[in-house]
Protein backbone atom coordinates (compact mmCIF):
# COMPACT_ATOMS: atom_id res chain seq x y z
CA UNK A 1 0.00 0.00 0.00
CA UNK A 2 0.94 3.62 -0.72
CA UNK A 3 -0.09 6.46 1.47
CA UNK A 4 -0.26 10.06 0.11
CA UNK A 5 -0.91 12.74 2.66
CA UNK A 6 -3.62 15.62 0.72
CA UNK A 7 -2.31 18.92 1.89
CA UNK A 8 -3.69 21.47 -0.37
CA UNK A 9 -7.41 22.32 -1.38
CA UNK A 10 -6.49 21.75 -5.31
CA UNK A 11 -5.56 18.20 -4.82
CA UNK A 12 -8.37 17.42 -2.84
CA UNK A 13 -10.64 18.57 -5.53
CA UNK A 14 -8.57 16.29 -8.16
CA UNK A 15 -9.21 13.41 -6.22
CA UNK A 16 -13.31 13.77 -6.19
CA UNK A 17 -13.62 11.64 -9.57
CA UNK A 18 -11.50 8.68 -7.60
CA UNK A 19 -12.77 9.24 -4.35
CA UNK A 20 -16.78 8.50 -5.75
CA UNK A 21 -15.26 5.29 -6.32
CA UNK A 22 -15.19 4.30 -2.65
CA UNK A 23 -18.10 2.85 -0.85
CA UNK A 24 -19.39 5.99 0.74
CA UNK A 25 -22.09 5.38 3.59
CA UNK A 26 -23.89 8.46 3.55
CA UNK A 27 -23.93 11.86 1.34
CA UNK A 28 -21.81 13.78 4.26
CA UNK A 29 -18.64 11.79 2.88
CA UNK A 30 -19.35 12.49 -0.71
CA UNK A 31 -16.76 15.64 -1.63
CA UNK A 32 -19.90 17.61 -2.69
CA UNK A 33 -20.40 17.79 0.92
CA UNK A 34 -16.75 17.34 2.81
CA UNK A 35 -15.05 19.34 0.08
CA UNK A 36 -18.08 22.37 0.62
CA UNK A 37 -17.14 22.07 4.52
CA UNK A 38 -13.41 22.47 3.88
CA UNK A 39 -13.78 25.64 1.67
CA UNK A 40 -16.33 27.12 4.17
CA UNK A 41 -14.37 26.36 7.19
CA UNK A 42 -10.96 25.56 7.13
CA UNK A 43 -9.38 27.03 3.44
CA UNK A 44 -9.31 30.51 5.01
CA UNK A 45 -8.60 29.70 8.44
CA UNK A 46 -4.82 30.01 9.42
CA UNK A 47 -5.51 27.29 12.43
CA UNK A 48 -6.83 25.29 10.30
CA UNK A 49 -4.89 22.18 7.53
CA UNK A 50 -5.39 20.30 5.23
CA UNK A 51 -4.06 16.70 6.53
CA UNK A 52 -6.57 13.84 4.28
CA UNK A 53 -4.61 10.50 3.48
CA UNK A 54 -4.96 8.51 0.58
CA UNK A 55 -4.32 4.98 0.56
CA UNK A 56 -3.38 3.93 -3.27
CA UNK A 57 -3.25 -0.29 -4.31
CA UNK A 58 0.09 -1.51 -6.04
CA UNK A 59 -1.42 -0.52 -9.22
CA UNK A 60 -2.53 2.57 -7.94
CA UNK A 61 -5.89 2.62 -7.63
CA UNK A 62 -7.30 4.93 -4.57
CA UNK A 63 -8.50 2.00 -2.11
CA UNK A 64 -8.76 3.87 0.78
CA UNK A 65 -9.30 7.58 2.06
CA UNK A 66 -9.15 9.11 5.51
CA UNK A 67 -11.08 12.90 5.42
CA UNK A 68 -8.81 14.33 7.65
CA UNK A 69 -7.61 17.77 8.45
CA UNK A 70 -5.65 19.31 11.55
CA UNK A 71 -6.77 21.93 14.24
CA UNK A 72 -3.97 24.33 15.15
CA UNK A 73 -4.06 25.70 18.96
CA UNK A 74 -1.46 26.97 21.07
CA UNK A 75 -0.34 25.05 23.49
CA UNK A 76 -2.26 22.03 22.83
CA UNK A 77 -0.51 21.38 19.20
CA UNK A 78 -2.15 20.33 15.92
CA UNK A 79 -5.24 17.89 16.32
CA UNK A 80 -6.57 15.74 14.12
CA UNK A 81 -10.15 15.68 12.88
CA UNK A 82 -12.91 14.78 10.41
CA UNK A 83 -13.48 17.06 7.80
CA UNK A 84 -17.10 18.26 8.33
CA UNK A 85 -17.56 18.12 11.98
CA UNK A 86 -18.31 20.18 14.99
CA UNK A 87 -20.58 22.86 14.49
CA UNK A 88 -21.35 21.19 10.65
CA UNK A 89 -22.70 18.13 13.24
CA UNK A 90 -22.21 15.92 10.29
CA UNK A 91 -22.57 11.94 11.22
CA UNK A 92 -21.30 8.61 10.11
CA UNK A 93 -17.64 9.19 9.86
CA UNK A 94 -15.49 6.76 9.02
CA UNK A 95 -12.10 5.60 7.22
CA UNK A 96 -13.50 5.04 3.65
CA UNK A 97 -12.78 2.61 1.56
CA UNK A 98 -13.48 1.26 -1.92
CA UNK A 99 -14.99 -2.24 -0.32
CA UNK A 100 -14.64 -4.42 3.31
CA UNK A 101 -11.70 -6.39 1.89
CA UNK A 102 -9.68 -3.65 1.39
CA UNK A 103 -10.16 -2.11 4.85
CA UNK A 104 -7.90 -3.97 7.30
CA UNK A 105 -4.91 -2.75 5.01
CA UNK A 106 -6.43 0.52 4.25
CA UNK A 107 -6.33 1.14 8.34
CA UNK A 108 -3.31 -0.37 9.05
CA UNK A 109 -1.89 1.90 6.45
CA UNK A 110 -3.53 4.62 8.54
CA UNK A 111 -2.68 3.40 11.66
CA UNK A 112 1.14 3.02 10.65
CA UNK A 113 1.43 6.26 9.65
CA UNK A 114 -0.33 8.33 12.59
CA UNK A 115 2.47 6.08 14.31
CA UNK A 116 4.99 7.71 13.10
CA UNK A 117 3.93 10.65 12.80
CA UNK A 118 3.00 11.02 16.06
CA UNK A 119 4.52 14.48 18.23
CA UNK A 120 5.21 15.63 14.54
CA UNK A 121 2.52 15.90 12.38
CA UNK A 122 0.09 15.74 15.09
CA UNK A 123 -0.54 15.56 19.04
CA UNK A 124 -3.72 14.71 19.75
CA UNK A 125 -6.71 13.07 18.26
CA UNK A 126 -10.69 14.17 18.80
CA UNK A 127 -12.85 12.14 15.98
CA UNK A 128 -16.90 12.69 16.59
CA UNK A 129 -19.51 11.35 14.67
CA UNK A 130 -18.75 8.33 14.41
CA UNK A 131 -21.01 5.04 14.67
CA UNK A 132 -20.96 2.90 17.66
CA UNK A 133 -20.55 -0.30 15.35
CA UNK A 134 -17.97 1.74 12.73
CA UNK A 135 -15.28 -1.14 12.29
CA UNK A 136 -12.51 1.39 10.44
CA UNK A 137 -12.43 3.42 13.39
CA UNK A 138 -12.78 0.78 15.92
CA UNK A 139 -9.69 -1.12 14.33
CA UNK A 140 -7.92 2.01 14.22
CA UNK A 141 -8.40 2.96 17.96
CA UNK A 142 -6.87 -0.67 18.82
CA UNK A 143 -3.84 0.16 16.83
CA UNK A 144 -3.04 3.35 18.64
CA UNK A 145 -3.53 1.34 21.67
CA UNK A 146 -1.34 -1.30 21.07
CA UNK A 147 0.85 2.04 19.79
CA UNK A 148 0.85 4.00 23.24
CA UNK A 149 -1.30 6.28 21.79
CA UNK A 150 -4.25 8.38 23.15
CA UNK A 151 -7.45 9.10 21.16
CA UNK A 152 -10.48 10.84 21.77
CA UNK A 153 -13.77 9.51 20.42
CA UNK A 154 -16.18 11.97 21.33
CA UNK A 155 -19.54 10.27 22.25
CA UNK A 156 -22.61 11.53 20.77
CA UNK A 157 -26.27 10.72 20.65
CA UNK A 158 -26.59 8.06 18.12
CA UNK A 159 -28.88 8.61 15.30
CA UNK A 160 -32.22 7.33 14.82
CA UNK A 161 -32.71 4.96 11.75
CA UNK A 162 -36.26 3.67 10.62
CA UNK A 163 -36.97 0.88 8.44
CA UNK A 164 -39.50 1.37 6.39
CA UNK A 165 -40.10 -1.68 5.03
CA UNK A 166 -40.78 -5.39 5.91
CA UNK A 167 -38.84 -7.74 4.37
CA UNK A 168 -40.95 -9.56 1.21
CA UNK A 169 -43.69 -6.84 1.62
CA UNK A 170 -43.41 -3.99 -1.34
CA UNK A 171 -42.26 -0.63 -0.37
CA UNK A 172 -45.77 1.52 0.16
CA UNK A 173 -47.23 4.00 2.55
CA UNK A 174 -49.80 2.04 3.54
CA UNK A 175 -47.53 -1.23 4.10
CA UNK A 176 -45.13 1.79 6.49
CA UNK A 177 -48.28 2.24 8.39
CA UNK A 178 -48.90 -1.12 9.64
CA UNK A 179 -45.60 -1.19 11.20
CA UNK A 180 -46.74 1.38 13.37
CA UNK A 181 -48.57 1.54 16.48
CA UNK A 182 -52.06 1.99 16.17
CA UNK A 183 -52.63 5.02 17.95
CA UNK A 184 -49.59 6.30 15.55
CA UNK A 185 -50.94 4.76 12.69
CA UNK A 186 -54.37 6.43 13.26
CA UNK A 187 -52.78 9.94 13.79
CA UNK A 188 -50.54 10.36 10.78
CA UNK A 189 -54.17 8.92 8.56
CA UNK A 190 -55.97 11.53 10.69
CA UNK A 191 -52.86 13.84 9.27
CA UNK A 192 -54.11 12.98 5.98
CA UNK A 193 -57.03 13.18 5.78
CA UNK A 194 -57.78 16.87 7.84
CA UNK A 195 -54.97 18.63 6.02
CA UNK A 196 -53.29 16.96 2.71
CA UNK A 197 -57.13 15.44 1.24
CA UNK A 198 -58.51 18.58 1.73
CA UNK A 199 -55.60 21.02 0.15
CA UNK A 200 -55.18 22.54 3.19
CA UNK A 201 -51.80 21.39 2.91
CA UNK A 202 -49.70 21.59 -0.14
CA UNK A 203 -45.86 20.61 -0.60
CA UNK A 204 -43.34 21.97 -3.09
CA UNK A 205 -40.43 19.72 -3.33
CA UNK A 206 -36.68 22.30 -4.78
CA UNK A 207 -36.34 20.72 -8.33
CA UNK A 208 -33.79 22.99 -9.87
CA UNK A 209 -31.09 25.29 -8.50
CA UNK A 210 -33.68 28.18 -9.21
CA UNK A 211 -36.02 26.32 -6.52
CA UNK A 212 -33.20 26.06 -4.11
CA UNK A 213 -32.48 30.11 -4.30
CA UNK A 214 -36.26 30.31 -3.65
CA UNK A 215 -36.77 28.41 -0.82
CA UNK A 216 -33.69 28.77 0.71
CA UNK A 217 -34.15 32.45 2.35
CA UNK A 218 -37.11 30.55 4.06
CA UNK A 219 -34.71 27.64 5.43
CA UNK A 220 -33.14 30.54 7.33
CA UNK A 221 -36.01 32.68 8.12
CA UNK A 222 -38.60 29.26 9.64
CA UNK A 223 -35.29 27.60 10.65
CA UNK A 224 -34.71 30.89 13.24
CA UNK A 225 -38.01 31.35 14.14
CA UNK A 226 -38.23 28.00 15.31
CA UNK A 227 -34.83 28.22 16.87
CA UNK A 228 -35.57 31.35 18.75
CA UNK A 229 -39.15 30.15 20.22
CA UNK A 230 -36.81 27.62 21.85
CA UNK A 231 -34.18 30.14 23.45
CA UNK A 232 -31.42 29.68 21.05
CA UNK A 233 -29.93 30.88 17.82
CA UNK A 234 -30.29 30.05 14.34
CA UNK A 235 -26.95 28.45 13.35
CA UNK A 236 -27.84 29.64 9.40
CA UNK A 237 -27.69 32.93 10.65
CA UNK A 238 -23.52 32.02 11.23
CA UNK A 239 -21.59 32.92 7.65
CA UNK A 240 -19.66 30.34 7.78
CA UNK A 241 -22.40 27.33 8.46
CA UNK A 242 -24.45 29.20 5.60
CA UNK A 243 -21.83 29.12 3.47
CA UNK A 244 -21.31 25.71 3.53
CA UNK A 245 -24.63 24.80 3.03
CA UNK A 246 -25.00 26.95 0.77
CA UNK A 247 -22.43 25.17 -1.09
CA UNK A 248 -23.09 21.62 -0.41
CA UNK A 249 -26.89 21.81 -1.03
CA UNK A 250 -26.36 22.49 -4.72
CA UNK A 251 -23.40 20.23 -5.76
CA UNK A 252 -26.11 17.44 -3.90
CA UNK A 253 -28.57 18.72 -5.74
CA UNK A 254 -26.61 18.03 -9.29
CA UNK A 255 -25.99 14.57 -7.95
CA UNK A 256 -29.96 13.98 -7.14
CA UNK A 257 -28.86 14.21 -3.06
CA UNK A 258 -30.96 16.61 -2.17
CA UNK A 259 -34.44 17.10 -0.92
CA UNK A 260 -35.57 20.22 0.15
CA UNK A 261 -39.31 20.47 0.62
CA UNK A 262 -41.69 23.39 1.93
CA UNK A 263 -44.94 22.94 3.67
CA UNK A 264 -47.34 25.91 3.26
CA UNK A 265 -50.62 25.69 5.03
CA UNK A 266 -53.57 27.69 3.79
CA UNK A 267 -51.20 29.05 1.53
CA UNK A 268 -48.59 30.25 4.22
CA UNK A 269 -45.25 29.13 4.65
CA UNK A 270 -45.15 26.79 7.73
CA UNK A 271 -42.60 24.59 7.80
CA UNK A 272 -39.50 23.51 6.02
CA UNK A 273 -37.43 19.99 5.22
CA UNK A 274 -33.38 20.03 4.67
CA UNK A 275 -32.42 16.70 4.37
CA UNK A 276 -29.96 14.54 2.09
CA UNK A 277 -30.84 11.06 0.48
CA UNK A 278 -29.04 8.41 -1.34
CA UNK A 279 -29.41 7.83 -5.14
CA UNK A 280 -32.74 5.65 -5.80
CA UNK A 281 -30.57 2.85 -7.15
CA UNK A 282 -28.57 2.74 -4.32
CA UNK A 283 -28.32 -0.47 -2.13
CA UNK A 284 -30.80 0.14 0.58
CA UNK A 285 -31.26 3.36 -0.05
CA UNK A 286 -32.25 6.31 3.05
CA UNK A 287 -33.29 9.75 3.40
CA UNK A 288 -31.14 11.74 5.89
CA UNK A 289 -33.58 14.11 8.18
CA UNK A 290 -30.54 17.01 8.39
CA UNK A 291 -32.14 20.34 9.43
CA UNK A 292 -35.69 22.32 9.36
CA UNK A 293 -37.86 24.98 10.43
CA UNK A 294 -41.49 26.00 11.75
CA UNK A 295 -43.50 28.82 11.97
CA UNK A 296 -44.73 29.99 15.23
CA UNK A 297 -48.28 28.83 13.37
CA UNK A 298 -47.33 25.83 12.00
CA UNK A 299 -46.22 24.76 15.85
CA UNK A 300 -50.05 24.84 16.76
CA UNK A 301 -50.99 23.03 14.06
CA UNK A 302 -48.42 19.88 14.03
CA UNK A 303 -46.55 21.65 10.70
CA UNK A 304 -43.17 19.76 11.74
CA UNK A 305 -44.60 16.24 11.58
CA UNK A 306 -46.78 17.11 8.69
CA UNK A 307 -43.77 18.44 6.58
CA UNK A 308 -42.15 15.06 8.01
CA UNK A 309 -45.07 12.97 6.83
CA UNK A 310 -44.95 14.09 3.10
CA UNK A 311 -40.98 13.82 3.10
CA UNK A 312 -41.62 10.10 4.37
CA UNK A 313 -44.06 9.11 1.99
CA UNK A 314 -41.90 11.14 -1.00
CA UNK A 315 -38.85 8.73 0.32
CA UNK A 316 -41.19 5.86 0.02
CA UNK A 317 -42.42 6.91 -3.65
CA UNK A 318 -38.43 7.23 -5.27
CA UNK A 319 -37.59 4.34 -3.78
CA UNK A 320 -35.77 4.89 -0.65
CA UNK A 321 -36.75 2.60 2.21
CA UNK A 322 -34.81 3.99 5.50
CA UNK A 323 -35.32 7.35 7.44
CA UNK A 324 -31.84 7.93 9.22
CA UNK A 325 -32.58 10.85 11.25
CA UNK A 326 -29.58 11.55 12.94
CA UNK A 327 -27.87 12.60 16.09
CA UNK A 328 -30.01 14.33 19.02
CA UNK A 329 -32.33 13.36 21.24
CA UNK A 330 -35.58 15.38 20.12
CA UNK A 331 -38.58 13.59 21.18
CA UNK A 332 -40.44 13.66 17.62
CA UNK A 333 -37.76 11.20 16.71
CA UNK A 334 -38.80 8.79 19.19
CA UNK A 335 -42.12 8.53 17.10
CA UNK A 336 -40.66 8.84 13.94
CA UNK A 337 -37.85 6.42 14.59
Amino acid sequence: MQLEVINSHGELKRLEREWLELALPSPMQRPAWLVSWWEAYGWNDSTCELATLAVRDAAGALVGLAPWYLRLKPFIGPTLRFLGDARAASDHHTILCRSPEDEPAVVSSVARWMVENAGVAWRRVRFEGLDADDRATDQLGRLLNEAGLDSEWVDACGSFPAEMTTPGTPATWDNYLAKLSKSRRKRLRRWERDYFDTGRATVRVARSEGDVNELWPLLVSLHRERRVAMGHAGVFDEPEFNHFHQLASRRLLAEGRLHLSLLELDGEPAAIDYSLQDAADDSSPALYAYQGGISERGLQEDAGHLSFLAVAKTALATGRTRLDLLRGDEPYKQSWG
